[in-house]
């Protein structure tokens, strides 16, 4: 019994303890009970029973563990102190009452299925001191087990149903069991909170950011975190189904989720990424600053809907800012649907197509026109003091970038934005376009819309195209911009090849493949006119540039071709020799090849005499080839397609 005694003292200090450390839940569980006596300790060495059906009460206190380490699956559990007194009769062998006081340590185990809905399992032990009528007194040890389902009405307050096996064991260590059966009643929970209250505040939140946001990329942060919150459960019991949405008034166009939990357990806290749809509000933002916005909380708190609304403010960059991580993100910048873009673009292109050569690619005449346009506007690099005038460097500790549209209005900027202004005129001329950061230079690549076979009849010296994915393209220097089309192309074209020999390797970032993950920022208006380019000296320069790449390109093919015809004459060379004769405007002779290669039977030279016919509106003259194609194949989409041509020309 001393031994009994001592072990109590030890669980009653541990316990005080326990209770003194701060933000517990303690409950307080009084419990009444039917003892229904059954098994080994209700049998008399007679074989009859030895005990009447009792009843009892007890009073336990818990402290509530999960309120200090929680799990992801919900699971409570408690330890505590507990007594009690068991009242029954005696039947068998002798009459009279027996009182059984017990005292000792219970564990438990609790989970809430639904809000209001308790399901536990627990367990006791202890020693007991048993008295009868006649005064006679037994102790040793107890234990119990059972389990219980309940209904909690409010946060502290639990009714449950408990049912579960209670023995009593004999002094001695082989004294076997002096009662033992079942037991069913109700237990009362009451729960008191301790130390740090957390009852009564509602759900909050917090919001932390590792960087600001960039306005350029206002899109990326529906699936790319702007930060993280943290939602902490101050309800005075669990939460559920909790949804985050974040909002923030004219700079959001909706109010964005965030994402979900399903459970948060009292006193405890969630982590999600905050994303948001941010509106174009937000490049407004000419220097940094910040957002006053607002997360957004719903959730069920036992079976009840509530909102928590929390005010937070999120750190912006200047709109020109943008991250270092990606090249790729200066697509951002470049946009071809710009207001001032798409003036400047129409207003070239009107001006390129009254002036548009026969037999050159349309792609490569427009770039022409359109690059030529921004040396005639003025345009000029600008090195800004504090950063390095190499693009990469840049790129490394990348401040500003600018918009297009500011490039048009400052009429300066870095060949990086230079880059980007070009860029996005070829794109909104319909133009593929793509760039590549060097060392010293910032590449625009502009698409040719055709193969490297094809390319064989258009660049004479393959080392100034650039081939990538079947696709050609030719690689435009931006720190030559001043220089005209042809240096600039050059420049591109060499830099490209000393890059490539020196071992290291560049990143083509085709501009419609980068708008995927960083779409154009939409930037509003700002109103730069760019109609003040002098017509006739832009159309001067653009043809000069056009007639020195004739005499670079064109003209060597065509001395290439004419010493093959020497060697051994065929339709498909005399064909080639007229295309390459109309691309450097000599339609004369471009009209005898095609006529010696027609008459060596070459469908295809036939189709290209009628087409040149069509351009110089002679329309009995195509009329009459298109025919002749279609004589020897009924079906040729070429000559179809011609005749069209031909109804259309004359009405």
């Amino acid at each position: 019994m001393k031994d009994s005694l001592q072990k109590a003292i030890v669980m009653i200090l541990i316990f005080t303890a326990a209770i003194s450390a701060p933000a517990l839940d303690l409950s307080l569980r009084p419990r009444g009970f039917v003892f229904i006596p059954g098994g080994a300790g209700n049998a008399a060495p007679d074989g009859s029973e030895r005990y009447a059906v009792g009843g009892g009460a007890d009073l336990g206190f818990e402290v509530d563990l999960a309120s200090i380490w929680s799990n992801p699956l919900g699971l409570g559990y408690t330890a505590g102190l507990e007594g009690g007194l068991l009242f029954d009769t005696l039947k068998s062998p002798a009459e009279g009452s027996l009182q059984l006081y017990r005292f000792g340590g219970a564990l438990g185990l609790y989970y809430f299925p639904l809000s209001r809905l308790l399901t536990r399992l627990d367990a006791g032990m202890g020693v007991y001191q048993g008295i009868s009528d006649e005064g006679k007194g037994k102790s040793g040890l107890w234990w119990r087990l059972g389990g219980e389902a309940g209904f909690r009405f409010t946060p502290s307050f639990t009714l449950a149903a408990d049912l579960g096996w209670q023995q009593y064991q004999n002094p001695g260590t082989g004294g076997g069991a002096f009662m033992s059966g079942l037991y069913a009643g109700l237990t009362a929970h009451i729960t008191l909170e301790l130390g740090e209250k957390s009852g009564g505040s509602g759900v909050t939140a917090a919001f932390a950011q590792d960087s600001g946001l960039y306005p350029a990329l206002l899109s990326l942060y529906q699936h790319n975190a702007a930060g993280s919150i943290t939602i902490r459960n101050n309800e005075n019991a669990e939460i559920r189904d909790v949804r985050v949405y974040f909002r923030a008034g004219r700079y959001t166009s909706s109010e964005f989720e965030c994402g979900t939990v399903a459970r948060i357990n009292k006193g405890r806290s969630a982590e999600l990424p905050l994303y948001a749809d941010f509106s174009p509000e937000l490049l407004g933002f000419t220097d940094s600053g910040r957002v006053l916005g607002e997360i957004v909380i719903r959730y069920t708190f036992l079976g009840k809907e509530k909102q928590s609304v929390r005010t937070i403010t999120a750190a912006v960059h200047n709109r020109n800012t943008i991250p270092v991580s990606d090249p790729a993100a200066l697509a951002a910048f470049a946009s071809y649907n710009a207001p001032e873009i798409l003036e400047y673009a129409k207003y070239i292109m009107g001006l390129a197509r009254n002036k548009q050569r026969s037999g050159h690619n349309q792609n490569m005449q427009f770039a022409i026109w359109l690059f030529e346009g921004l040396r005639g506007l003025g345009i000029r690099e600008d090195t800004p003091s504090g950063e390095s005038a190499s693009p990469a460097s840049e790129l490394q500790t990348i401040a500003e970038v600018q918009f297009p549209a500011q490039t048009l209005a400052y009429k300066s900027g870095t060949v990086r934005d230079l880059g980007l202004l070009y860029a996005s005129a070829l794109e909104a001329a319909g133009i593929p376009s793509a760039f590549i950061p060097l060392e010293d230079d910032f590449i625009i690549a502009l698409g040719l819309n055709i193969d490297e076979a094809a390319a064989e009849t258009l660049i004479y010296d393959e080392k100034k195209r650039l081939a990538a994915d079947g696709e050609l393209w030719l690689p435009v220097s931006m720190r030559s911009l001043n220089s005209g089309f042809i240096a600039a192309w050059e420049q591109g074209a060499e830099n490209l090849n000393k890059y490539f020999e020196s071992g290291q390797t560049a990143d083509l970032i085709v501009l419609e493949t980068a708008w995927a993950v960083y779409p154009a920022a939409p930037l509003p208006a700002i109103g730069v006119r760019s109609s003040r380019i002098d017509p006739a000296v832009l159309s001067a320069n653009a043809d000069a540039a056009v007639n020195s790449y004739v005499a670079s390109h064109i003209e060597p093919l065509i001395r290439s071709i004419q010493t093959q015809i020497q060697a051994g004459a065929s339709a498909r060379l005399y064909n080639r020799l007229g295309m390459l004769q109309a691309r450097a405007g000599r339609m004369t002779e471009a009209r005898a090849a095609y006529e010696r290669a027609a008459g060596l039977g070459l469908v295809p030279a036939m189709t290209n005499r009628g087409n040149l016919a069509l351009i110089e509106k002679d329309y009995a003259a195509a009329e009459r080839w298109f025919k002749q194609a279609l004589a020897v194949q009924p079906e040729n989409a070429a000559a179809l397609r011609g005749l069209e041509r031909v109804q259309e020309g004359r009405q």
